[in-house]
Protein backbone atom coordinates (compact mmCIF):
# COMPACT_ATOMS: atom_id res chain seq x y z
CA UNK A 1 0.00 0.00 0.00
CA UNK A 2 1.07 3.60 -0.46
CA UNK A 3 1.45 5.82 2.57
CA UNK A 4 -0.24 9.20 2.72
CA UNK A 5 1.80 12.14 1.42
CA UNK A 6 2.76 14.92 3.79
CA UNK A 7 3.86 18.45 2.96
CA UNK A 8 7.50 18.41 1.93
CA UNK A 9 7.75 14.61 2.23
CA UNK A 10 8.05 12.30 -0.75
CA UNK A 11 5.26 9.72 -1.22
CA UNK A 12 6.47 6.29 -0.15
CA UNK A 13 5.69 2.64 -0.71
CA UNK A 14 5.61 0.34 2.29
CA UNK A 15 7.74 -2.71 1.43
CA UNK A 16 7.33 -5.73 3.72
CA UNK A 17 10.03 -8.44 3.79
CA UNK A 18 10.70 -11.43 6.05
CA UNK A 19 13.95 -12.46 7.70
CA UNK A 20 15.13 -16.05 8.20
CA UNK A 21 12.98 -16.50 11.30
CA UNK A 22 9.88 -15.34 9.47
CA UNK A 23 9.62 -11.99 11.29
CA UNK A 24 8.34 -9.12 9.23
CA UNK A 25 10.55 -6.14 8.44
CA UNK A 26 9.17 -2.94 6.97
CA UNK A 27 10.97 -0.45 4.75
CA UNK A 28 9.81 2.79 3.15
CA UNK A 29 10.96 3.55 -0.36
CA UNK A 30 10.49 6.85 -2.14
CA UNK A 31 8.18 6.80 -5.12
CA UNK A 32 10.41 8.83 -7.44
CA UNK A 33 11.16 8.63 -11.13
CA UNK A 34 14.26 6.47 -11.68
CA UNK A 35 15.06 6.80 -7.98
CA UNK A 36 17.19 9.86 -8.79
CA UNK A 37 15.66 12.37 -6.41
CA UNK A 38 14.16 12.82 -2.97
CA UNK A 39 12.23 15.47 -1.10
CA UNK A 40 15.42 17.19 0.12
CA UNK A 41 16.68 17.37 -3.47
CA UNK A 42 13.40 18.96 -4.51
CA UNK A 43 13.55 21.48 -1.65
CA UNK A 44 16.96 22.64 -2.87
CA UNK A 45 15.53 23.34 -6.34
CA UNK A 46 12.91 25.53 -4.67
CA UNK A 47 15.00 27.21 -1.98
CA UNK A 48 18.56 27.19 -3.35
CA UNK A 49 18.26 26.68 -7.12
CA UNK A 50 21.86 27.77 -7.83
CA UNK A 51 23.28 24.99 -5.69
CA UNK A 52 24.98 22.17 -7.58
CA UNK A 53 23.01 19.80 -5.38
CA UNK A 54 19.78 21.08 -6.96
CA UNK A 55 20.79 19.77 -10.40
CA UNK A 56 18.67 16.87 -11.55
CA UNK A 57 15.85 17.52 -9.06
CA UNK A 58 12.41 16.13 -9.75
CA UNK A 59 9.05 16.77 -8.16
CA UNK A 60 8.40 13.94 -5.68
CA UNK A 61 5.00 12.59 -6.65
CA UNK A 62 3.06 9.36 -7.01
CA UNK A 63 3.66 8.94 -10.74
CA UNK A 64 5.99 6.14 -11.83
CA UNK A 65 6.78 7.16 -15.40
CA UNK A 66 10.52 7.95 -15.70
CA UNK A 67 11.49 11.55 -16.38
CA UNK A 68 14.67 13.21 -17.59
CA UNK A 69 16.07 16.43 -16.14
CA UNK A 70 17.56 19.50 -17.79
CA UNK A 71 18.84 22.74 -16.26
CA UNK A 72 18.97 25.89 -18.36
CA UNK A 73 20.88 29.09 -17.57
CA UNK A 74 20.31 32.52 -19.06
CA UNK A 75 22.04 35.90 -18.63
CA UNK A 76 19.89 39.02 -18.93
CA UNK A 77 21.84 42.30 -19.13
CA UNK A 78 19.96 45.44 -18.07
CA UNK A 79 20.77 49.12 -18.65
CA UNK A 80 19.02 52.37 -17.76
CA UNK A 81 17.18 54.82 -20.02
CA UNK A 82 17.51 58.60 -20.11
CA UNK A 83 15.17 58.85 -17.12
CA UNK A 84 17.52 56.74 -15.02
CA UNK A 85 15.02 53.86 -14.92
CA UNK A 86 15.12 50.12 -15.58
CA UNK A 87 12.30 47.58 -15.67
CA UNK A 88 12.39 43.85 -16.30
CA UNK A 89 9.78 41.15 -15.78
CA UNK A 90 11.22 37.66 -15.23
CA UNK A 91 8.81 34.83 -15.95
CA UNK A 92 8.49 31.07 -15.36
CA UNK A 93 8.93 30.40 -19.06
CA UNK A 94 12.02 29.09 -20.85
CA UNK A 95 10.98 30.42 -24.27
CA UNK A 96 10.41 34.01 -23.14
CA UNK A 97 12.07 34.33 -19.72
CA UNK A 98 12.28 38.14 -19.66
CA UNK A 99 10.36 41.15 -20.99
CA UNK A 100 10.62 44.94 -20.72
CA UNK A 101 8.36 47.58 -22.24
CA UNK A 102 11.00 50.23 -21.43
CA UNK A 103 13.57 48.46 -23.59
CA UNK A 104 15.85 47.83 -20.62
CA UNK A 105 17.25 44.48 -21.84
CA UNK A 106 20.59 45.42 -23.37
CA UNK A 107 21.20 41.94 -24.80
CA UNK A 108 17.55 41.47 -25.72
CA UNK A 109 15.65 41.26 -28.97
CA UNK A 110 12.41 42.86 -30.14
CA UNK A 111 9.27 42.20 -28.12
CA UNK A 112 6.12 42.31 -30.23
CA UNK A 113 2.73 42.45 -28.54
CA UNK A 114 -0.21 40.76 -30.31
CA UNK A 115 -1.46 44.11 -31.66
CA UNK A 116 1.79 44.39 -33.65
CA UNK A 117 3.66 46.99 -31.57
CA UNK A 118 7.41 46.44 -31.37
CA UNK A 119 9.54 47.19 -28.30
CA UNK A 120 13.27 47.29 -29.07
CA UNK A 121 15.42 45.41 -26.54
CA UNK A 122 12.19 44.24 -25.02
CA UNK A 123 12.62 40.48 -24.55
CA UNK A 124 14.82 37.44 -24.27
CA UNK A 125 13.49 34.86 -26.73
CA UNK A 126 14.77 31.30 -27.08
CA UNK A 127 14.31 28.79 -29.85
CA UNK A 128 12.53 25.67 -28.74
CA UNK A 129 14.75 23.34 -30.78
CA UNK A 130 17.40 22.74 -28.10
CA UNK A 131 14.81 21.80 -25.50
CA UNK A 132 12.68 19.68 -27.85
CA UNK A 133 15.76 17.64 -28.75
CA UNK A 134 16.06 16.61 -25.10
CA UNK A 135 12.60 16.47 -23.55
CA UNK A 136 9.02 16.64 -24.79
CA UNK A 137 6.47 17.25 -22.04
CA UNK A 138 8.17 19.16 -19.25
CA UNK A 139 7.57 21.16 -16.09
CA UNK A 140 9.58 23.64 -14.04
CA UNK A 141 10.78 22.00 -10.82
CA UNK A 142 12.35 25.20 -9.50
CA UNK A 143 13.89 28.40 -10.79
CA UNK A 144 15.68 31.48 -9.53
CA UNK A 145 17.70 34.56 -10.39
CA UNK A 146 20.81 36.34 -9.20
CA UNK A 147 21.14 40.11 -9.49
CA UNK A 148 24.58 41.68 -9.89
CA UNK A 149 25.37 45.36 -10.16
CA UNK A 150 27.94 45.73 -12.94
CA UNK A 151 28.29 49.52 -12.59
CA UNK A 152 31.53 50.88 -11.12
CA UNK A 153 31.38 51.39 -7.35
CA UNK A 154 31.96 55.12 -7.83
CA UNK A 155 28.77 55.30 -9.88
CA UNK A 156 26.57 53.50 -7.38
CA UNK A 157 23.31 55.37 -6.99
CA UNK A 158 19.58 54.86 -7.29
CA UNK A 159 17.23 52.32 -5.75
CA UNK A 160 16.53 48.74 -6.87
CA UNK A 161 13.15 47.19 -6.06
CA UNK A 162 12.40 43.50 -6.54
CA UNK A 163 8.84 42.18 -6.19
CA UNK A 164 7.14 38.81 -6.60
CA UNK A 165 3.89 38.91 -8.57
CA UNK A 166 1.35 36.10 -7.99
CA UNK A 167 -0.02 35.03 -11.37
CA UNK A 168 -3.50 35.26 -12.75
CA UNK A 169 -4.52 31.90 -14.17
CA UNK A 170 -3.90 31.09 -17.82
CA UNK A 171 -1.70 34.10 -18.48
CA UNK A 172 0.90 33.77 -21.20
CA UNK A 173 4.02 35.65 -22.22
CA UNK A 174 3.48 39.10 -23.81
CA UNK A 175 5.37 38.25 -26.99
CA UNK A 176 3.41 37.51 -30.14
CA UNK A 177 4.65 33.94 -30.54
CA UNK A 178 5.82 33.12 -34.03
CA UNK A 179 6.83 29.51 -33.50
CA UNK A 180 6.03 27.52 -36.60
CA UNK A 181 4.49 30.58 -38.25
CA UNK A 182 1.83 30.86 -35.57
CA UNK A 183 0.54 34.29 -34.63
CA UNK A 184 -1.83 35.44 -31.93
CA UNK A 185 -4.03 37.26 -34.41
CA UNK A 186 -7.79 37.15 -34.62
CA UNK A 187 -10.66 39.03 -33.07
CA UNK A 188 -9.57 41.32 -30.24
CA UNK A 189 -5.84 40.95 -30.85
CA UNK A 190 -5.57 44.62 -31.81
CA UNK A 191 -6.52 45.55 -28.26
CA UNK A 192 -3.91 43.33 -26.67
CA UNK A 193 -1.33 45.98 -25.80
CA UNK A 194 1.27 46.54 -23.09
CA UNK A 195 -1.37 48.08 -20.84
CA UNK A 196 -3.75 45.13 -21.06
CA UNK A 197 -1.02 42.60 -20.38
CA UNK A 198 0.33 44.45 -17.33
CA UNK A 199 -3.18 44.84 -15.91
CA UNK A 200 -3.97 41.18 -16.53
CA UNK A 201 -0.74 40.17 -14.81
CA UNK A 202 -1.52 42.30 -11.77
CA UNK A 203 1.62 44.40 -12.24
CA UNK A 204 1.32 48.09 -11.24
CA UNK A 205 1.46 50.19 -14.39
CA UNK A 206 1.49 53.76 -15.58
CA UNK A 207 0.66 55.13 -19.01
CA UNK A 208 -1.92 53.85 -21.47
CA UNK A 209 -2.07 51.49 -24.41
CA UNK A 210 1.28 50.95 -26.11
CA UNK A 211 2.85 53.55 -23.80
CA UNK A 212 2.17 51.58 -20.62
CA UNK A 213 5.16 50.78 -18.44
CA UNK A 214 5.73 49.20 -15.03
CA UNK A 215 4.97 51.75 -12.29
CA UNK A 216 8.28 51.51 -10.44
CA UNK A 217 7.12 53.56 -7.45
CA UNK A 218 4.11 51.28 -6.91
CA UNK A 219 6.13 48.06 -6.66
CA UNK A 220 6.28 48.70 -2.92
CA UNK A 221 2.53 48.06 -2.82
CA UNK A 222 3.01 44.42 -3.78
CA UNK A 223 2.92 42.09 -0.77
CA UNK A 224 6.32 40.48 -1.44
CA UNK A 225 9.05 43.00 -2.22
CA UNK A 226 12.53 44.10 -1.20
CA UNK A 227 14.36 47.38 -1.77
CA UNK A 228 18.10 48.07 -1.98
CA UNK A 229 20.05 51.33 -2.05
CA UNK A 230 22.81 52.00 -4.55
CA UNK A 231 25.57 51.57 -1.96
CA UNK A 232 24.28 48.07 -1.17
CA UNK A 233 24.13 47.20 -4.84
CA UNK A 234 27.81 48.02 -5.30
CA UNK A 235 28.89 45.41 -2.77
CA UNK A 236 26.46 42.50 -2.95
CA UNK A 237 24.88 39.92 -5.23
CA UNK A 238 21.22 39.22 -4.50
CA UNK A 239 19.34 35.97 -5.09
CA UNK A 240 15.60 35.77 -5.63
CA UNK A 241 13.68 32.50 -5.39
CA UNK A 242 10.21 32.67 -6.99
CA UNK A 243 7.42 30.80 -5.25
CA UNK A 244 5.19 27.97 -6.39
CA UNK A 245 1.61 29.24 -6.10
CA UNK A 246 -0.72 26.49 -7.31
CA UNK A 247 -0.89 22.94 -8.71
CA UNK A 248 -0.88 24.47 -12.19
CA UNK A 249 2.87 24.92 -11.75
CA UNK A 250 3.22 21.13 -11.53
CA UNK A 251 1.42 20.45 -14.80
CA UNK A 252 3.51 19.30 -17.74
CA UNK A 253 3.77 21.61 -20.73
CA UNK A 254 4.59 20.56 -24.25
CA UNK A 255 7.93 21.61 -25.72
CA UNK A 256 6.54 20.88 -29.19
CA UNK A 257 2.93 21.95 -28.99
CA UNK A 258 0.18 20.66 -31.23
CA UNK A 259 -2.78 22.50 -32.70
CA UNK A 260 -5.79 20.28 -33.34
CA UNK A 261 -3.61 17.20 -33.36
CA UNK A 262 -1.07 18.48 -35.89
CA UNK A 263 2.56 19.38 -35.38
CA UNK A 264 2.58 23.07 -34.52
CA UNK A 265 6.25 23.46 -35.43
CA UNK A 266 5.57 22.35 -38.99
CA UNK A 267 2.51 24.53 -39.45
CA UNK A 268 3.13 27.72 -41.43
CA UNK A 269 -0.41 29.05 -41.71
CA UNK A 270 -1.34 31.83 -39.29
CA UNK A 271 -3.96 30.66 -36.83
CA UNK A 272 -5.20 32.13 -33.59
CA UNK A 273 -3.08 30.64 -30.83
CA UNK A 274 -5.35 30.14 -27.84
CA UNK A 275 -3.68 29.65 -24.43
CA UNK A 276 -4.93 26.08 -24.30
CA UNK A 277 -3.26 25.36 -27.64
CA UNK A 278 0.12 26.73 -26.66
CA UNK A 279 1.19 25.46 -23.27
CA UNK A 280 4.81 26.51 -23.91
CA UNK A 281 3.63 30.14 -23.61
CA UNK A 282 1.96 29.75 -20.23
CA UNK A 283 2.98 31.35 -16.93
CA UNK A 284 0.78 29.35 -14.58
CA UNK A 285 1.60 28.20 -11.09
CA UNK A 286 4.59 30.40 -10.23
CA UNK A 287 5.17 33.97 -9.17
CA UNK A 288 6.83 36.17 -11.75
CA UNK A 289 9.51 38.62 -10.62
CA UNK A 290 9.57 42.34 -11.40
CA UNK A 291 12.92 44.12 -11.15
CA UNK A 292 12.70 47.91 -11.12
CA UNK A 293 15.45 50.50 -10.79
CA UNK A 294 14.96 54.26 -10.43
CA UNK A 295 16.97 57.32 -9.46
CA UNK A 296 19.93 56.36 -11.59
CA UNK A 297 22.02 58.43 -13.97
CA UNK A 298 20.19 60.12 -16.84
CA UNK A 299 22.96 59.04 -19.20
CA UNK A 300 21.49 56.05 -21.00
CA UNK A 301 23.43 52.84 -20.46
CA UNK A 302 25.50 54.13 -17.54
CA UNK A 303 23.72 51.98 -14.91
CA UNK A 304 23.95 48.26 -15.64
CA UNK A 305 22.93 45.00 -14.00
CA UNK A 306 23.29 41.35 -14.91
CA UNK A 307 20.53 38.90 -14.03
CA UNK A 308 21.47 35.23 -14.03
CA UNK A 309 18.50 32.89 -14.44
CA UNK A 310 18.38 29.15 -13.87
CA UNK A 311 15.48 26.80 -14.62
CA UNK A 312 15.38 23.20 -13.36
CA UNK A 313 13.16 21.14 -15.65
CA UNK A 314 11.98 17.54 -15.72
CA UNK A 315 10.11 15.90 -18.53
CA UNK A 316 9.56 13.02 -20.89
CA UNK A 317 12.84 12.15 -22.63
CA UNK A 318 12.86 12.56 -26.38
CA UNK A 319 13.55 9.23 -28.08
CA UNK A 320 14.59 9.15 -31.72
CA UNK A 321 15.76 5.97 -33.47
CA UNK A 322 16.47 4.31 -30.15
CA UNK A 323 18.60 7.16 -28.84
CA UNK A 324 17.54 9.00 -25.69
CA UNK A 325 18.35 12.67 -26.09
CA UNK A 326 18.68 14.17 -22.63
CA UNK A 327 21.33 16.08 -20.69
CA UNK A 328 21.18 16.85 -17.00
CA UNK A 329 23.29 19.99 -17.38
CA UNK A 330 22.88 23.78 -17.36
CA UNK A 331 23.46 24.17 -21.08
CA UNK A 332 21.93 27.32 -22.51
CA UNK A 333 19.84 27.49 -25.66
CA UNK A 334 22.61 29.83 -26.84
CA UNK A 335 25.50 27.41 -26.25
CA UNK A 336 25.35 25.05 -29.25
CA UNK A 337 28.98 23.87 -29.03
CA UNK A 338 28.60 22.67 -25.45
CA UNK A 339 25.20 21.21 -26.26
CA UNK A 340 26.54 19.21 -29.21
CA UNK A 341 29.55 17.95 -27.27
CA UNK A 342 27.38 16.90 -24.36
CA UNK A 343 24.94 15.25 -26.76
CA UNK A 344 27.73 13.29 -28.41
CA UNK A 345 28.86 11.99 -25.03
CA UNK A 346 25.33 11.01 -24.09
CA UNK A 347 24.61 9.27 -27.37
CA UNK A 348 27.49 6.90 -26.65
CA UNK A 349 25.96 5.79 -23.35
CA UNK A 350 24.15 2.43 -23.66
CA UNK A 351 21.51 2.85 -20.96
CA UNK A 352 19.22 5.52 -19.60
CA UNK A 353 20.53 5.03 -16.05
CA UNK A 354 24.10 5.85 -17.04
CA UNK A 355 23.06 8.88 -19.06
CA UNK A 356 22.49 11.03 -15.96
CA UNK A 357 26.00 10.41 -14.65
CA UNK A 358 27.58 11.13 -18.01
CA UNK A 359 25.63 14.36 -18.27
CA UNK A 360 26.97 15.63 -14.95
CA UNK A 361 30.51 14.87 -16.11
CA UNK A 362 29.80 16.73 -19.33
CA UNK A 363 28.44 19.69 -17.38
CA UNK A 364 31.58 19.98 -15.26
CA UNK A 365 33.81 19.79 -18.33
CA UNK A 366 31.99 22.76 -19.86
CA UNK A 367 32.48 25.19 -17.01
CA UNK A 368 30.16 23.84 -14.28
CA UNK A 369 30.93 24.27 -10.60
Amino acid sequence: MTSASKAGVAPTINVVTHNASGAKKKKNRNVLSMGASDSEHYKLALMNPFSEKALGARVPDQFFAPTATVALREIVSLSNDTSGNIECILMPNVYCPAASFRGSIANGTTLQTPNGTNFTKGAILNSGVALRNKIMNYRIVGWGLRIRNTTAVTGAQGVLTVALVPPHQRMRVPHNAGIGGQTAGGAGAGNFRAEEWLISMGIPNTGAGDNARVDLSALLDLPFHARYQGTQLAENTFEVHPKLTSPLGLEFRSSEDAYWGSDMQATTSAVYVQPGDASYLMLDGWTSVVVGFSGGSTTAGSQTFDLELIYHLEGTPNVNSGQIFVADAPISHHNPVAAMAAQAALNAMPTFTRVAGAAMAAYRSFGGH
